[in-house]
């Protein structure tokens, strides 16, 4: 079986990348930013000799796929000791701010849509090479949220969709038929104590309902469930 290459592997990465979107190579101490068709800006790079020399080798992969990189505004990053836990907050909170920059082609950023009206959508399977080289096929959903200015439609990577309407965004999924809230261990211990219980299910890979797929992000929850009307309004 033939393992990708890392011009294969970094191209898919960069083509995937919305505009606006952040790449942060594994270990590597350096930060990008996705601008334009085929145009990465270098925004930071940690100050440590490991790090320059990974910025000289990612230029060079880049580039070796017919990108440009934009080094003229890096900034250089003290290397700070953090925990884990540190690290990755430091590193949502980077995520997030850039998400706040994306925008319609209109000019009205993404974050002003009406997000929690996103509409889950199923893109069928993709084939995803694993780090052992080995293939498997892989899910592909994406949230389409609509421009309040323009009404333009926009499908939204999953992740990228949490960045913008925030972790609560990912607690509810509404079917059209019917809405999940999912529920965490304290409020399901409440719910069991006070005979709450026929109120919650564990979701599957299908609704139960209608027999619609399922994100993967809902599958094996907890959750308690509403119907909802036709109106869009729940009952």
């Amino acid at each position: 079986m033939n393992e990708e290459t890392p011009e294969e592997a970094v191209k898919e990465i960069l083509e995937r990348l919305r505009e606006g979107g952040l790449w942060q190579p594994h270990g590597l101490g350096l930060s990008y930013v996705k601008e334009g068709d085929r145009t990465v800006k270098l925004i930071s790079q940690e100050n440590t000799p490991m790090s320059a020399q990974a910025r000289i080798r990612m230029r060079i992969l880049v580039e070796s796929i017919d990108w440009y990189v934009d080094e003229t505004t890096c900034e250089l990053i003290e290397v700070e000791h953090l925990s884990l836990e540190e690290k990755h907050i430091k590193e949502m909170m980077m995520r997030q701010e850039m998400a706040q920059s994306w925008k319609c082609s209109c000019g009205t950023p993404l974050s002003a849509f009406p997000l929690e009206e996103g509409v889950w959508k199923h893109e069928g399977q993709q084939e995803m090479v694993l780090p052992t080289g080995e293939k498997e096929m892989v899910e592909q959903w994406h949230v389409l949220i609509t421009c309040p200015t323009c009404d333009a439609e926009i499908p939204t990577d999953p992740y990228d969709y949490g960045l913008l309407a925030g972790d609560e965004s990912m607690l509810v999924y509404n079917t059209g038929e019917v809405t999940y809230t999912a529920v965490d261990r304290p409020a399901i211990i409440d719910r069991v104590d006070n005979k709450l219980a026929e109120s919650m299910i564990i979701l599957g890979t299908f609704c139960p309902f209608n027999g619609d797929l399922l994100p993967p992000h809902v599958r094996g929850a907890v959750v308690t469930f509403r119907e909802t009307k036709a109106t869009g309004e729940e009952e």
